[in-house]
Parts: structure tokens; C-alpha cells; sequence
């Protein structure tokens, strides 16, 4: 059986004297975001005073998970006070169906954190921290309470868009503030696209130097017209990168990098217009400077996948804990593989019926390569079609309108699914009523609104699956498009607080879950978005901070 370690850690908080002060009575129960399967609390009874912070044995420190539990408190802004010789830590292992289960009990002589790994110490650190109320007297502190948790599903994503419109690290670690604060524990980071490739590889310097800029962007008003404004050069250094992904992992979040192919690769064949197909008529590739579909794919030859096993050696390199790669394969065309003469040799070559044969040639390679990396491959659901997708390949279902048969043919071969479907989960897109300064316009492409509500309707889990196509959906993840989002503020508008319910979905079956419970609590939530100044959609359709 495997082995998982459960984690107890009883801590004091002090106040002059070094002995436990309960606080005043806490009337207040704990607004939690997503709702834990198991909650009880003691109101009208004093709770754990924090207004001293917490203090922990000095024994914690010496030991691995102690550490672990520390730095997890810390990120999730519990204050911890110097150690002192006082508290305790006990380890004990224990089996565990769910690594990510954890388990707080809250007392006025201590809290105490039970896990089934470190990793679940980030969940119940934000349990304590979402809990922190005032007591009678005005004080803070925590209620006494027993909560006992664990996710429905194992990955809880985000996926940020930098490309279409830049996302400073600033901005991408807010982002993963909120996310660590809702228990979603992956940031899906598209890197590259038609419109600007956005990480330094040192071994293709082009792709910054070339792919990095664009002649003009679509204005937010009418994307059928450029600005005509050339933009600056935009990318995240490699030390930028290592530190964003320390920054993630310091929450308990794993960055998992996307770099398109064989399609939405305009940039990189601007950079280098070997890798494209080059003996097409009138080839001539630049940076995108418009949205949607666009006709650059890679050519299928050697040189291409020697280009593409140096860019992911270095993004394997600058992404040492994601299990996963994500290659894109969406929205490919194949008319430059079916005009170009080489394009057509190959598959001749090859024995390949159709030029949607040459996705799945890069599909397979690029599998075989991040095998080589000991990684896996993630792909949007058109690596699916006509079936040849290889079987440990993660699909990430976007397309709503081919699910329901797709899912299902996808779980059957024995694919692991992350359902991103753009009928719920496309951050970009309405929400309903709109304030009026058009910097608020959404991308238009959507036939309904997509508010809290109608995330939080979603059910992950159809009931007619069976168990083990049930055990083989892996995730939900919501996407952020940036073609309409162009700053920090209009990001943070169309994220939060459907950013919450996307959680609580994530964690909660769809029998547990209760809207109007939901959007009581989400109301508690205001504050503490207030004191982070993150402008999120208020109830009417006005942004927090205009």
C-alpha cells in the first residue's frame, strides 16, 4: 500500500506570557471558498486568539514537513512568530485514498493540522487563513472548529494568455496569489501563438528578437481594425521565468507551460522561416498582427523537430516539477501542408491518406520527446481527431460542441481528460451586464453570458460515466484568452469572483454544492479582495476599482 504521511502540528499563539490566550467568544463561522466536505464550528465559544501570530516548537523547523508546514502558513499570510519552546509536533504515517486530504482542528489552546502529504499543508493553510474573523472584542482569531477535506478532482487549473496581450510577472503573481487562495494548484502559462512568442530560448534567439513584437494589434473596439502602433518587444527572461514558477511552487501551485504545435505558430516561423512551408505560393510569414485562425503550421521535416527538441529541452529545464507539457494542437490548418509539394512527398513517403496525418506526426513525436524528458504530453481536443492521439497523451476538451460523443470516445481509448469546455470556462468572454467604459468589452465571439452562476452550474462528472471513465477526468480548468484583455485590471475584472466558483466546482460534487450558499460566502470575500485592490466584478457589472 502506499505510503502517505499524516502531519500533526499543535501551535500556540502567545501573548506576553508564553501560554496559550483564547480569544474572546467568535461568533462568526468561517466563509470558506471551496466549501470543505466536512465543517463544523463552535460559535458563541472563545476560539484560537491570533493576535499574536502564531508561535510553533522549535522542533518544527528540524523537521522536513514542519518546514514544509511553516513556509506553507507563511505564503498563505498566517503570521508565524518566532520559534519558541513551546507546542509540539507529532508524525505519524497513515494511509490515504487522497494526497491532497487534510484535516484542521482548531482549539483556544491550538490548531491543529493533520495531512495526507506537504502538499495538502497549502490547502489547510488557506483553510486557517480564509477562517481568520474577530472575536467579541474586536480581536482576531479563529473559531473553534473541525474541518476534515479533499478535492473532487486532482487538477484544479488556470490557463493566462500572455501572447495576444503582455502579462507581467507582476500580474501573473497576483494571478497565482488568487488562484493559491482558492486551492486551484495549477497555472496553465501559454507562451507561444501567432501573435508573440514570449520565453527566452537561448539556443533560438530569433524567436525573441522577431517573435517578440508585431507591427499593430486589433483595437479592443473593432478587432477588424489595427491600431497601427507597433509593439514593444515583450518576453519573459529565463530568470523571470524560474522565478515564477518558484513563486507558483512556494504556493502549492505547479506551472505547466504550453508552446503551440504544429499550428498557431506565426511567430516562430516569422523567426525562422525554415520551419514553415516554404515552397508554398506567396509564403511569407510575419508576426500575426489580427486574431483567430491563421494559416502558418510547421513543415514536417527533420529540421523542424531538431528545432523543436532544443526549445523543449530548455522548457523542460525552466519547468523542473510540471509532469505535463502542453503542445497545443488546436486549430491547425492544413491548406499550406496540402498546397506545398514537400508537404505532399512526405505523406506519400509516409503512407498518409489525408494532411491531418502530418498533425498527428508531430502529435506522436512530440510525445515521444517529452517521454524522453520524463513528461507527458497535455493537447487541446483536436489531437483527438481521427483518433490517433497516443494513449498516455492528457486531452484538454475545449470545444463544447464535440464533448459529449468526444469525451467519451477519449476515456474509452484510456486518454486522462481535463474538461476546459468554452461553454462555461472562457474567462474572456460576457458575464451580462457591462460598465460602460469600453476598455470593459469582451471578446464577442460567445452565443451566451458566462457569469459566477453559470460557471458554477457546471458538473464535471456526468452521471451516466462509468466509475472508470469518472477516475480518468482529471480536471477542470478555466481559460483567460487575452485578445480583449489588455491589462492587469481588465484581467482581474473577468477572472474574479467566477475564478471562485470555477473552485468550488473543482472541489465539490455537483450534489454538495448550493448557489445562494455560495454567493453568501462569496460576499465575505469582498473584504479581502478590497484589501488586495483587486478589481473584480461587482454584483451590478461595475469593476471595484474603476
Amino acid at each position: 500500500m502506499k505510503r502517505i504521511f499524516t502531519v500533526v502540528i499543535t501551535v500556540m499563539s502567545l501573548a506576553a506570557e508564553l501560554a496559550a490566550a483564547p480569544s474572546a467568544p467568535v461568533q462568526i463561522a468561517p466563509a470558506l471558498i471551496p466549501a470543505p466536505v466536512h465543517l463544523q464550528v463552535s460559535t458563541g465559544k472563545p476560539g484560537f486568539a491570533m493576535g499574536g501570530g502564531i508561535r510553533v516548537h522549535h522542533s518544527v523547523s528540524r523537521s522536513e514537513l514542519g518546514r514544509a508546514a511553516i513556509r506553507a502558513l507563511m505564503a498563505a499570510g498566517v503570521e508565524v512568530l518566532p520559534e519558541e519552546n513551546v507546542g509540539e509536533l507529532t508524525v505519524t504515517q497513515e494511509p490515504h485514498e487522497n494526497c491532497e486530504w487534510y484535516a484542521v482542528r482548531v482549539t483556544p489552546q491550538g490548531v491543529e493540522l493533520r495531512v495526507a502529504s506537504p502538499q495538502a499543508l497549502h490547502y489547510a493553510a488557506q483553510t486557517l487563513a480564509q477562517s481568520l474573523v474577530q472575536d467579541a472584542e474586536g480581536a482576531p482569531a479563529i473559531p473553534s472548529m473541525q474541518v476534515e477535506d479533499a478535492p473532487l478532482l486532482a487538477y484544479r487549473g488556470l490557463m493566462l494568455d500572455p501572447c495576444r496581450h503582455p502579462q507581467t510577472v507582476e500580474q501573473t503573481c497576483r494571478m497565482l496569489d488568487l488562484m493559491a487562495r482558492y486551492k486551484l494548484n495549477h497555472l496553465h502559462w501559454h507562451l507561444a501563438d501567432d501573435q508573440g512568442w514570449r520565453i527566452e530560448i537561448k539556443s533560438a534567439p530569433r524567436l525573441t528578437e522577431v517573435g517578440s513584437h508585431r507591427a499593430e494589434t486589433p483595437t479592443l473596439a473593432n478587432h477588424d481594425v489595427g491600431d497601427g502602433k507597433p509593439t514593444k518587444p515583450f518576453f519573459f527572461t529565463q530568470d523571470e521565468v524560474r522565478y515564477v514558477v518558484a513563486y507558483a511552487n512556494s504556493l502549492g501551485i505547479t506551472v505547466i507551460p504550453e508552446i503551440e504545435v504544429p499550428g498557431h505558430s506565426c511567430a516562430a516561423i516569422a523567426a525562422y522561416p525554415e520551419l514553415g512551408n516554404t515552397d508554398i505560393p506567396g509564403y511569407a510569414p510575419r508576426v500575426a498582427t489580427t486574431w483567430g485562425v491563421l494559416p502558418y503550421t510547421y513543415a514536417p521535416r527533420e529540421d523542424t523537430l531538431r528545432f523543436l527538441r532544443g526549445v523543449f529541452a530548455e522548457i523542460c529545464e525552466l519547468f523542473p516539477r510540471a509532469p505535463y507539457v502542453h503542445i497545443g494542437g488546436d486549430e491547425a490548418p492544413r491548406d499550406q501542408w496540402q498546397q506545398s509539394e514537400f508537404a505532399r512527398s512526405f505523406m506519400k513517403e509516409h503512407g498518409m491518406r489525408h494532411a491531418g496525418e502530418i498533425q498527428h506526426w508531430f502529435t506522436r513525436n512530440m510525445a515521444e520527446l517529452m517521454a524522453g524528458h520524463g513528461r507527458r504530453i497535455v493537447g487541446w481536443d483536436e489531437i483527438l481527431d481521427d483518433g490517433k492521439a497516443p494513449r498516455d497523451a492528457v486531452v484538454m476538451f475545449w470545444r463544447s460542441w464535440v464533448r459529449p460523443c468526444a469525451l467519451r470516445r477519449a476515456l474509452d481509448a484510456g486518454h486522462e481528460v481535463i474538461l476546459s469546455p468554452d461553454s462555461h470556462f472562457y474567462f474572456n468572454f460576457s458575464q451580462g451586464k457591462l460598465p460602460a467604459d469600453p476598455r470593459y468589452k469582451p471578446h464577442g465571439c460567445q452565443k451566451a453570458e458566462q457569469d459566477w452562476r453559470h460557471v458554477y452550474s457546471y458538473n464535471p462528472i456526468p452521471s451516466d460515466l462509468s466509475p472508470e471513465q469518472r477516475r480518468r477526468i482529471i480536471g477542470l480548468q478555466a481559460n483567460c484568452w487575452s485578445e480583449s484583455i489588455a491589462d492587469g485590471p481588465k484581467l482581474e475584472y473577468q477572472t474574479v469572483p467566477r475564478l471562485c466558483a470555477l473552485a468550488e466546482v473543482a472541489w465539490a460534487p455537483a450534489a454538495r454544492r448550493n448557489a445562494e450558499d455560495f454567493l453568501q460566502r462569496v460576499r465575505t470575500h469582498y473584504a479581502w479582495f478590497d484589501s488586495r485592490q483587486i478589481n473584480y466584478r461587482r454584483e451590478d457589472g461595475a469593476p471595484a476599482r474603476p
